[in-house]
């Protein structure tokens, strides 16, 4: 009935080209994100049909995609950054809109449903500095845990060399522990130039990212062995990273440098996990 309310189609090509090739090296996969309020295909964003039919595409695609990486991919962000920035309450999305107040409730269990195995992770920035809406993402995660509806939690790690402090890293991450909630430190990139005063990557700076790539390291390195579920990086090279594009400013956030070479960040990161 979907095909013919909706002409959408599928292209696996380079999702397939990931999963295959981590496969053969026999890497792990974390799949992000299913659902996004960012990333909206025109056919949904200018869909004229009834909730309800909209609702039945979201399934179907949660359900196709889930269903053609069982097995392979191990754990999936199922919706992605659906607080508001320094608020409790959801953005209002499509989503929301089309699908009601509960439709993260309704997402996890279609992806659980079609995959009663792969691990279900809720993804967010500034868990650690916005108090307001780490609680509000907080209660989200506690409904769905009662439901046994997720199994871990995404704190995004897009900081900066001055903030958050470690301290305030360890009791973000408690909350997290004392919930016993698998924790992923996502996306992980440290910004060296928020204040937008640098012209150049000088020896002061690569330390202060060294020192803060350490805290962050030695923050999940302390978490206990079966909560402690992933650390990623939010790219390699600090000529492709989004944030100069994003914010328009020269920036260095990563681990290795345009050449690929390893910078002070890089030996922070393998100090804080020693």
């Amino acid at each position: 009935g979907i095909d013919a309310m909706m002409n959408i189609s599928y292209d696996w090509s380079k999702a397939d080209a990931i999963v295959d090739y981590a496969e053969e090296k026999g890497m792990n996969i974390h799949g992000h994100a299913l659902i996004w309020h960012e990333s909206v295909p025109n056919a949904l964003t200018n869909f004229t049909g009834t909730d309800a039919q909209f609702e039945a595409i979201v399934e179907d695609y949660i359900t196709t995609t889930v269903t053609r990486y069982k097995d392979k991919v191990d754990s999936w962000d199922v919706v992605n950054e659906a607080i508001s920035d320094n608020s409790s309450s959801l953005r209002a999305t499509i989503f929301r809109q089309r699908m009601g107040e509960n439709y993260l409730q309704k997402c996890f269990q279609f992806a659980r449903n079609a995959d009663p195995n792969v691990k279900l992770f809720y993804n967010d920035y500034n868990m650690v500095t916005d108090g307001l809406k780490r609680s509000g993402a907080l209660a989200l995660v506690d409904d769905l845990k009662s439901k046994n509806l997720i199994d871990g939690m995404g704190y995004q790690m897009h900081i900066n060399v001055n903030s958050p402090s470690e301290s305030e890293m360890t009791a973000a991450t408690n909350e997290l522990i004392t919930r016993e909630l698998l924790i992923h430190y996502s996306e992980l990139d440290v910004r060296t130039n928020p204040d937008r005063r640098l012209t150049e990557y000088t020896d002061e700076v690569a330390f202060a990212q060294r020192n803060k790539v350490s805290e962050v390291t030695r923050v999940f390195n302390a978490i206990p062995d079966n909560l402690k579920y992933a650390l990623t990086l939010w790219g390699l090279k600090d000529d492709d990273s989004w944030i100069t594009p994003k914010f328009g400013m020269i920036d260095w956030p990563l681990l290795f440098d345009a050449y690929f070479d390893k910078k002070e960040g890089y030996f922070g990161f393998i100090e804080g996990l020693r």
